[in-house]
């Protein structure tokens, strides 16, 4: 072994340590989507799901909808329908019900973090546990 083959393991090694380190310590961004962005993708993407025949599909828009009925009473949720569905951005949103910019991104959350545990229940209780 040369000394570049010791260097070249030992930096390995160390660099491994490290990074390891900085997970255990939530220094390191995971690529992985959490609950929140998961949930906004799964309704951006749910029109056109809806319009699948495969039975899988159709069961996790089953799911959807239920979490859409537990939210149905909120004065903002046709923000989801603007928002996800039909594309709107969070100005014209604002437009739409006559409040200013901040309310739609505050409603918007408080919208989604009502989905979440429902829609993506395990990863809404592992992110909550730290799990």
């Amino acid at each position: 072994m040369t000394i570049n083959d010791v260097i070249e393991s030992t930096a390995r090694k160390t660099a491994r340590s490290v990074v390891s380190e900085m997970k255990r310590k939530d220094m390191v961004k995971s690529n992985a989507l959490n609950s929140f962005k998961k949930t906004e993708k799964v309704l951006y993407e749910y029109p056109a799901w809806k319009k699948s025949d495969s039975d899988e599909t159709r069961k996790f828009c089953d799911l959807i909808e239920r979490a859409l009925k537990e939210v149905e009473g909120d004065p903002y949720y046709e923000l989801i329908e603007l928002k996800y569905f039909e594309r709107w951005t969070h100005e014209r949103i604002a437009e739409y019900f006559d409040v200013d910019v901040s309310v739609i991104s505050k409603r918007r959350t408080k919208l989604i973090d009502r989905l979440r545990p429902i829609i993506f229940s395990e990863d809404f209780i592992k992110e909550l546990f730290g799990l």
